[in-house]
């Protein structure tokens, strides 16, 4: 994920502009277009440079892998001895992690498309497949190599679906086109321009969400540590989810900045920010009431931490998973402005958090105060700001959209159910 570097959503929002109609591409921001026509030959440009990309990037994860990634295995395995076929395994799975990092191309490409579904039906018939061969050859007794050959061929059979379904006969002709390699090189220096900073920034998010439990694996007793990790996983999976619908419209609204639809990009984002809020909420409810006896009932021999702190914590992490689906809102602008802001914010979280385990008794109450403090100073509600300006509407403005907007398609979900 992080040897993506954000290529990926930069790809993928270009692949969205010119699907909306764009008859060009640029470094930062929109060329609106509203006659709605498909560039072919820039489309052509664009799946050619993604592929070259991709290509690129699987290779230097290859090479890393094989390379240093091999000698770390052979400390950790005693000079792979202590684990059976520890070497077959790691060079099986390096290949599939060349595999899974270039088919990433195919599934960008789909969800740029519009064709999101599709890209998610790859997924389940994948990660299925993923499964069913995992357990065929376990039980045939080829142990951790198992999980390594499942890993090599799933990639492979999501890359060949997402294949077929996009490129179809009718496409093929319409791409199949001369293409100048200055038009990639020049393509490659677009994209590049905002994917580094994407990248960086993802770089930086990565580290304000891990280094807070490094941290305390240092200083606190592997009790709490392993209560705050069980938080961080359940938490992370709660915005995750949230965050679904946002992802889903991506393509839809970055179409509408393409043709300068205010009203209906104002509708369709603040109907996903509401959405979020409401799942968020009944998310956080649940963990904190509910969370011990649901862990309980499934076996788990760890506990959540006080409900005080858990709330206070899915608050802190509500409120920045808001913000990065505002700064992502940005992202469709094909703007990012938010790259110093989020390296920041991560040095000072990682410093306070150091200062509070190191010189005080407050434990995770002092890393978790660390991270809210600091990211509601400027960037919880910075970036919501800087979206409602741009689209030039007031925060009570837009939440009453998104709740109409939720109103609305719920009732008209409940008349179809109805008729039926």
């Amino acid at each position: 994920m992080l040897i993506d570097f954000g290529f990926g959503p930069q790809f993928g929002r270009n692949f969205s502009y010119v699907y909306s109609g764009a008859q060009s591409i640029v470094k930062e921001g929109v060329v609106q277009d509203k006659e709605g026509k498909i560039n072919y030959h820039l489309l052509a440009v664009l799946l050619q440079t993604a592929k070259r990309i991709y290509i690129i990037m699987s290779a230097v994860a290859l090479f890393l892998m094989l390379t240093f990634g091999t000698i770390y295995v052979y400390k950790v395995t005693n000079g792979f001895s202590n684990i059976s076929n520890s070497l077959l395994t790691w060079i099986v799975f390096s290949f599939s992690t060349f595999c899974n990092v270039y088919y990433g191309y195919y599934t960008t490409l789909l969800k740029g498309s519009g064709l999101v579904g599709q890209a998610s039906k790859a997924m389940i018939i994948s990660r299925t497949l993923y499964l069913l061969i995992c357990i065929f050859l376990l039980y045939a007794g080829f142990g951790l190599l198992s999980v390594a050959i499942a890993h090599l061929i799933s990639p492979f059979i999501q890359g060949v679906y997402c294949r077929r379904v996009y490129f179809t006969n009718d496409l093929k002709n319409k791409i199949d086109l001369y293409i100048d390699k200055k038009e990639v090189k020049q393509t490659f220096s677009i994209i590049w321009y905002n994917a580094k900073k994407l990248g960086i920034s993802n770089l930086g998010a990565y580290g304000i969400n891990k280094m807070g439990l490094f941290l305390v694996g240092l200083y606190l007793p592997l009790a709490d540590v392993s209560s705050y990790g069980l938080l961080i996983q359940l938490t992370t999976v709660l915005t995750s989810i949230s965050s679904l619908l946002l992802n889903s419209y991506l393509p839809q609204i970055s179409g509408y900045r393409v043709a300068g639809n205010r009203d209906k990009l104002i509708s369709l984002s603040s109907f996903t920010i509401i959405v979020f809020w409401i799942l968020v909420i009944i998310g956080s409810i649940i963990i904190v009431v509910w969370g011990d006896e649901i862990l309980s009932l499934i076996g788990s021999n760890t506990v959540l931490p006080p409900a005080e702190l858990c709330a206070v914590y899915l608050l802190i992490c509500s409120l920045e998973a808001n913000h990065s689906n505002f700064a992502t809102l940005i992202t469709t602008k094909n703007e990012i402005p938010f790259v110093a802001a989020g390296l920041i914010s991560g040095a000072v979280i990682t410093f306070l958090s150091f200062i509070v385990l190191q010189m005080t008794e407050w434990g995770l109450w002092g890393v978790v105060l660390s991270q809210g403090v600091v990211q509601l100073a400027f960037n919880n509600w910075y970036w919501p700001k800087w979206v409602l300006k741009d689209l030039k509407i007031s925060a009570f403005g837009y939440i009453v959209t998104g709740i109409k907007a939720v109103k609305l398609r719920m009732f008209s979900m409940l008349n179809i159910n109805s008729s039926q």
